[in-house]
């Protein structure tokens, strides 16, 4: 089945903004969110939200808040993007959880959404605790079980206009206060007020007069106490600290490093200013500074220009409006003292005339300073305006104001005739009341329509503003003053802020609503995607296994092919030398162990090539019957039951014979061989929804067969483990993990099923399910009922592999065949077109070369249509089976191959052909015997006695020990064995020895080091290292040790003893 998996970082990161792609790049995997493809609904819709907003936006999920975030939320970042992606939310804002954490949990607890306006919050993105200000909501995002399992942002940031705002309110006191201050007193004393009230800015600040000699005297403090040693009540001009003589060398400000210094004031802010600044008191005309502002400076906003130039323009007002009243007071002490003193009328009118020199020169310097003023009113960056009158009428406007109601004529007139579209709004009526009552009026967030000019509907604006009333010295009010600004696009982006979270919420209500309104669906959905999944992965898994499988078993077989045939070939030889017998059996024992375990592999990766047959399954379990009871023992009960009427199926019968066998043995193992062992068969019907609950099963009829047992049973967590490759409940040495992996291999490969039910302490039942065919059952010929003969045909051997090609030619010469041979298919090919008689091509199915074997074939086909033809192979790829079956008419003989097997089959193979061949030949072959069954081979070689050594042995390998002490003792040595190094010198403290043969790869303590400790230690040791390492003697140091190199004969092991002896 095709099952193609949707790419789930893009259906989840929409989007190609800058978050969106990295967001793709991340690898979830690793984080405890995992894949994004798992992910619940509702995180991917807020996800989706989130990177398809303009308007700043973070999310978090998950117990720790994993950390999401969109484009237009980068600045608020700073310096923590693009790390800030991905960690948790905890640990990124780190500096503001305290500020931030119950206000999560509020939204984690109760699921409701919380609210804060322009709120306080030290970041840390730019190197240091900046002040900012935040408008944000919290709001809950449901998982996909109704539960909150995360939070969703939405804020703006309001930094610049929060500190432009109380920045501006500091200007518009200080210039209120000193509007009503004529004496000096009167100065300080509004100056005073004006910064003590903006601790935030200015978190101390004192300012000083110079005295005739330089010697600055304190006027006032704030933000501190009076006898704080930063601020003394005098500061004389060799001060280190403040240095004064750059005050009087006129630098209008300068900076102070207060790094170092203890119990600096901190005015609204806990942490302590790291720089204060000295600002010049400018005097009169070209004199110099009268005086000097110092302030400290807020640790939580960086020392930026308009920062600098807010300072200045503070001193700025408090040096002339000094300088004005200093002269005024002067004068008018002056002109009191001539007046009082009775001096003559021109006297008198000399010094009137001096006075109105001066209060002239003074109204020129307040209009100079009117002029600043104006200057300062029509820049600033709020909306102002002085109206006069109960009818309050534009006196003076500023660029703000103007652009904000349109630049339209407004001095000189009155609010409703120059904006008549303010009637009926309630702002004259606000107005009316300042003016009557002379109390301030202060709004937020109203709402006002403005007409703009050249606009046809009226424009609707947000404002914050205050209505001061203006009062003479008589206590009367004679207009107001309107200070503002603007909020509208604040105001637009809370209410879009608000709507953003209830369009969230009611999305992520909507969507759990469609979830819980298919849940069924999507748990049937998830189920089969989970199947698909796993019959994915498992096909890619069996894809892979079974080509690695195929390729090791192709050498494999190839390797125990030349083994086996070859100890086949010897074991005459060894005729009558029952120990050389034993160990020739052992040894091909070993090769079978070694056929079994590759046709298990090549079952369960299902590459064995099967000859599927119309089989009658009953008489096949019926066939079984001895067999299984001699398997599984006398104490085991074993019962088969057959339902009348049961179909044929096209099954493989001899990898059936083993799969029943398999799981009979299987049950046997977990009875503990004792229990009753149940082989059923019948007729099944598997329909659709069977099929569709279970992938890889077609709906259909099928023979089933059922062996039950009455066994322990397989704990659930196991079930869906014990078809897996080499995965078994034996003990070590009790199984190799296949034989279920091969079984269920074997029936997938035959169009078949496999099922599996258990229950603990009862038992487990396999089913297995074989298409049902309604043909007649085939003639099932045993070929282990043939006689093992041989013959005089000339068979022609086609074989790659040397070793394969010498060992088949030598096993059918000895059976009496000619032999021909070739080393692939295009030398086969050339021999078979020269003319010369051939009976039989016998040919491995994968061979190196430009002609492949199946070419081969067809062509001698053509030219020669009744020579029988043999293959060979230890894995057929997909040149002669297809569908996991061998092509029909197609003879294989499956390496590694017995002696009995080859001239079983060649005799089969040749007998079908010759049949064939009768009514067109008129000649017949008489059929030779081979060698006559008692006829003794030539004894083997005896290697001539010397006298006997103590060898000790070491070797960590069990299977290299085993031979090579073996063939020691074949030698007429005596042996000692150890598998490591520390065992062999514990054997040496109690037993002498002549020789040591050592590996030099050892667990624990090396070969070398070994044979250095034995030399220092029994010098008379020789040392033999049988090593593949060729450089093992030089290594070691010792120069007359020897080298046996791995793998050696038992001629060459023999010679090495010898030499080390001499």
């Amino acid at each position: 089945m095709d099952f193609t998996l949707p790419d789930p970082q893009q259906d989840v990161f929409v989007g190609n903004s800058e978050m969106a792609l990295m967001m793709r790049q991340q690898d979830w995997s690793q984080t405890p969110l995992g894949p994004p493809n798992e992910w619940p609904q509702g995180l991917k819709v807020a996800l989706r939200l989130l990177l398809t907003s303009k308007f700043e936006m973070w999310l978090g999920w998950g117990p720790e808040m994993t950390f999401f975030y969109n484009d237009a939320y980068r600045p608020t970042l700073g310096n923590k993007h693009p790390h800030a992606l991905g960690m948790p939310t905890q640990v990124l804002w780190a500096e503001i959880w305290d500020d931030i954490k119950d206000r999560l949990s509020t939204v984690y607890e109760t699921g409701q959404a919380t609210w804060d306006r322009a709120l306080l919050l030290l970041l840390e993105r730019d190197g240091y605790r900046e002040e900012t200000y935040h408008t944000f909501s919290y709001s809950p995002l449901l998982g996909d079980d109704g539960r909150v399992d995360g939070v969703f942002c939405a804020v703006t940031e309001e930094t610049e206009r929060i500190v432009s705002e109380r920045r501006m309110g500091t200007m518009r006191a200080l210039a209120s206060g000193l509007a009503a201050a004529d004496a000096k007193a009167e100065v300080l004393a509004a100056s005073h007020a004006a910064l003590g009230g903006n601790l935030k800015d200015l978190p101390f600040s004192a300012l000083y007069l110079f005295d005739n000699h330089g010697t600055a005297h304190r006027q006032w403090v704030c933000g501190a106490n009076s006898s704080h040693p930063l601020l003394p009540a005098t500061i004389t001009s060799s001060d280190p600290f403040w240095n004064l003589q750059s005050i009087e060398d006129s630098q209008a400000l300068s900076l102070r490093d207060l790094a170092g210094l203890k119990d600096i004031p901190t005015g609204y802010w806990q942490r302590e200013p790291r720089q204060a600044a000295a600002i010049t008191l400018r005097g009169q005309g070209s004199g110099g500074p009268k005086g000097v502002l110092i302030a400290g400076l807020n640790p939580h906003r960086s020392c930026a220009e308009e920062y600098l130039d807010f300072l200045k323009l503070i001193a700025a007002q408090i040096s002339s409006r000094l300088a004005s009243a200093e002269a005024f007071e002067t004068e008018k002490q002056r002109a009191a003292t001539l007046i009082e003193a009775g001096a003559l009328r021109d006297r008198a009118a000399a010094v009137l005339e001096q006075l109105n020199r001066q209060l002239s020169s003074e109204v020129e310097k307040r209009t100079a300073e009117s002029a600043r003023l104006r200057t300062l009113f029509q820049q600033a960056p709020s909306f102002m305006c002085i109206l006069n009158g109960p009818d309050h009428v534009f006196d003076l406007v500023n660029d703000a104001y103007r652009q904000l109601v349109g630049h339209r004529h407004l001095e000189g007139l009155p609010v409703k005739e120059a904006l008549p579209e303010v009637a009926g709004q309630g702002f004259l009526e606000l107005l009316d009341g300042v003016y009557v009552t002379g109390k301030p009026y202060v709004g937020t967030n109203v709402q006002v329509q403005l007409q703009r000019e050249g606009a046809s509907e009226a424009e609707e604006r947000y404002l914050n503003f205050v209505y001061q009333p203006i009062i003479d010295d008589s206590g009367s009010v004679t207009g107001i003053f309107v200070d503002g600004f603007d909020v509208t696009h604040q105001k637009r982006a809370e209410e879009q802020l608000r709507a953003l979270n209830q369009m969230l919420e009611i999305r992520v209500q909507e969507r759990t609503h469609e979830l819980q309104k298919a849940y069924q669906r999507l748990e049937e959905e998830t189920h089969e995607r989970e199947a698909a999944q796993i019959a994915l992965r498992q096909a890619q898994k069996m894809e892979a296994l079974g080509n690695l499988t195929g390729g090791v078993a192709h050498d494999f077989n190839n390797l125990l092919q030349v083994v086996g045939g070859n100890l086949q070939l010897l074991a005459k030889d060894v005729e009558g030398d029952e120990k050389a017998s034993k160990r020739l059996r052992n040894a091909l024992s070993g090769v079978a162990r070694g056929a079994k375990l590759a046709s298990q592999l090549l079952a369960f990766g299902r590459r064995q090539p099967l000859e599927p047959k119309i089989v009658n399954v009953r008489r096949l379990i019926h066939n079984m019957d001895d067999m299984l009871r001699r398997a599984l023992g006398e104490e085991i009960e074993l019962e088969s039951i057959v339902s009348g009427g049961l179909w044929n199926a096209l099954i493989d019968p001899n990898q059936l014979e083993n799969a029943i066998l398999n799981l009979a043995i299987n049950a046997r193992d977990a009875m503990g061989g004792r229990g009753r062992l149940t082989i059923e068969a019948s007729n099944s019907v598997l329909d659709d929804d069977y099929a569709r609950l279970n992938d890889d099963v077609v709906a259909g009829n099928y023979v089933m067969v059922a062996v039950t047992d009455t066994g322990a049973g397989i704990p659930p967590d196991l079930l869906e483990q014990v078809l897996e490759p080499f995965f078994t409940t034996k003990s070590d040495g009790k199984g190799s993990g296949l034989g279920l992996s091969m079984v269920y291999g074997f029936l997938k490969q035959s169009g078949g099923h496999l099922k599996i039910y258990s229950e603990v302490g009862h038992g487990t039942t396999m089913r297995l399910y074989m298409p049902r065919t309604t043909q007649v059952e085939d003639d099932l010929t045993d070929l282990s009922a043939y006689p093992i003969k041989g013959g005089d045909e000339t068979i022609l051997v086609a074989e790659d592999d040397d070793g394969v090609r010498e060992t088949s030619v030598a096993l059918l010469t000895d059976l009496g065949y000619r032999v021909l041979k070739a080393q692939d298919a295009q030398s086969a090919f050339a021999i078979i077109s020269s003319g010369v008689h051939i009976d039989m091509l016998f040919t491995d199915v994968v061979m190196p070369g430009p002609m492949r074997s199946t070419e081969l074939v067809a062509q001698t086909k053509s030219l020669f249509p009744h020579m029988a033809i043999l293959y060979t192979s230890g894995y057929t790829e997909n040149s002669i089976v297809h569908g996991g079956k061998l092509d029909p008419g197609v003879e294989l003989l499956s390496k590694p191959y017995t002696r009995e097997a080859l001239a079983r089959k060649v005799r089969h193979v040749l007998n079908n052909t010759q049949q064939q061949r009768l009514a067109a030949e008129h000649l017949s072959r008489s059929h030779a015997g081979g060698s006559a069954p008692g006829e003794k081979p030539t004894d083997p070689k005896r290697i001539v006695q010397r006298q006997p050594l103590g060898v000790l042995i070491v070797e960590d390998e069990p299977l290299i020990l085993m031979a090579t002490v073996d063939m020691v003792e074949e030698l007429g040595h005596s042996v000692d064995e150890a598998n490591s190094a520390e065992q062999a010198l514990q054997l040496l403290e109690r037993k002498q020895v002549d020789v040591l043969l050592t590996d030099v790869g050892l667990p624990g303590m090396q070969g070398t080091e070994l044979a250095r400790v034995v030399r220092s230690r029994w010098p008379g040791v020789k040392i033999i290292f049988a090593s593949g390492d060729s450089a093992a003697r030089a290594s070691s140091g010792i120069t007359d040790a020897l080298q046996l190199p791995k793998p050696f004969s038992l001629d060459e092991l023999d010679a090495c003893l010898k030499h080390a002896l001499d």
